[in-house]
Order: structure tokens, then C-alpha cells, then sequence
């Protein structure tokens, strides 16, 4: 059995959200993940993203559990949801 793990980042710029591009763009990563024979897809988002959770969840996604992150100083400025997080 062979195992592929692809990963990746999809993001839809704000001003274009809300016009089923997202939508779209899962469409075809889901063919895609099909095509090369992957068995499931695995996505992460940040805690509060109540509108991205809804998204997954109205394409089929569901919770499987708990992703834990923490932001190093090296480009932790990009991640400000995370630094946040810190104690």
C-alpha cells in the first residue's frame, strides 16, 4: 500500500470570498486527490474562523480532533492568531 501526503495552503483573497470560489477550488482538489489515488484530505484552520469551519463543514468536512501550534520568533509576525495565543 502506498501512501501520498500532499500538503499545501488554499486561501481565497477577501474581497473575492463568498462567490463560490473556494467552492470551486476544493472541487477540484478533491478531483485531484481522486485522480492521484489519495484517500483522504486533512485540513487545519484556526480556532474562531466560525465562517471557514462552516465552509468545510457544508463540503463534507468534519472536526477530527485538535491541531497544536506554536509560533517561533522566526516569522511568527505572519501567524499574529497564534502569537496571540501565547502565554
Amino acid at each position: 500500500m502506498v501512501r501520498q501526503v500532499c500538503r499545501g495552503n488554499v486561501v481565497v483573497d477577501s474581497a473575492l470570498r463568498s462567490q463560490g470560489i473556494g467552492g470551486k477550488m476544493m472541487a477540484w482538489i478533491e478531483a485531484e486527490a481522486e485522480r492521484t489515488e489519495c484517500a483522504v484530505i486533512r485540513t487545519a484552520m484556526v480556532l474562531g474562523r466560525e465562517r471557514t469551519h462552516q465552509f468545510y463543514a457544508r463540503n463534507g468536512y468534519f472536526d477530527d480532533g485538535l491541531l497544536m501550534v506554536k509560533a517561533l520568533s522566526r516569522g511568527a509576525a505572519e501567524f499574529p492568531e497564534y502569537v496571540s495565543q501565547q502565554v
